[in-house]
């Protein structure tokens, strides 16, 4: 790969926003790719976008098997040799459930994947990210975690509280790396009719809220678009807020 080749990292491509990401960001004039996947062999729909792409490359890696970041990060060292804009992905969701409800098993496998897994994955690639041009990180997180505006009981509970501590740690990234020069922001993707997105409306049952949220709904690509948009236009003010994916700024 060239080393004048711009190095877009995109943890979990293998469907919905994160493909789609992958996709948006495939176009950009001398590019370079490098995305994840827990199976990159039955990711079939990544699988043929890669081997239609050259710039796109594929690596493995499980959010949830921490050790996996150390060798993703030696990947990417040998493939590219830094990252300009690294986007931290890979998630999971949940069945709506009040406090009541959620299992404890809910609330550790969400807060090992959702918090854990982004913070051990940008620790490991840190260095490469230091020797990138622009220094740029976006945490897809979820309006869910604004706990400002929780004016109506989603049934988030795990999730949102999982994507509420992953702003937690952008913030003080923000504030820890600002004076080397790095910009980080946690963004709400817009409620997205993927699989997740989808999956968690329908969850909900029915009613005038459902309808409403049913509404506003966006596709994987229009939230790629505007995520791709956003991060290639965050600037140095930027740093630090909750952002959306329309570049509103969203309380905390």
């Amino acid at each position: 790969m060239s080393s004048q080749s711009n190095v877009y990292f995109i943890s979990g491509g293998n469907r919905g926003i994160g493909l789609a990401l992958v996709k948006k960001f495939t176009a950009a004039g001398n590019s370079t790719v490098i995305t994840t996947a827990r199976n990159p062999d039955g990711s079939d729909d990544l699988k043929a976008w890669a081997e239609k792409h050259p710039n796109v490359k594929v690596l493995k890696y499980n959010a949830t098997v921490h050790s996996d970041a150390d060798h993703v990060a030696s990947e990417v060292e040998r493939l590219a040799g830094h990252i300009d804009i690294f986007i931290a992905n890979s998630g999971l969701g949940e069945t709506p459930m009040t406090v009541l409800e959620t299992p404890i098993e809910s609330w550790t496998e969400l807060y090992n994947t959702n918090v854990l897994g982004p913070i051990v994955l940008f620790k490991a690639l840190y260095p490469l990210l230091k020797k990138g041009n622009t220094r740029k990180v976006v945490f897809i997180s979820s309006y869910l975690a604004s706990q400002t505006d929780m004016a109506v009981a989603f049934k988030s509970s795990s999730y949102g509280q999982s994507k509420s501590a992953l702003n937690f740690t952008a913030k003080e990234l923000a504030l820890e790396l600002a004076d080397e020069g790095f910009i980080i922001v946690p963004i709400h993707p817009g409620l997205v009719s993927s699989d997740m997105g989808t999956g968690y409306v329908n969850n909900l049952g029915s009613g005038d809220l459902v309808d409403q949220l049913k509404s506003t709904m966006i596709s994987t690509e229009e939230s790629a678009s505007s995520i791709y948009n956003l991060a290639i236009g965050l600037k140095k003010e930027d740093s630090g807020k909750f952002l959306n994916y329309d570049k509103t700024v969203f309380p905390w």
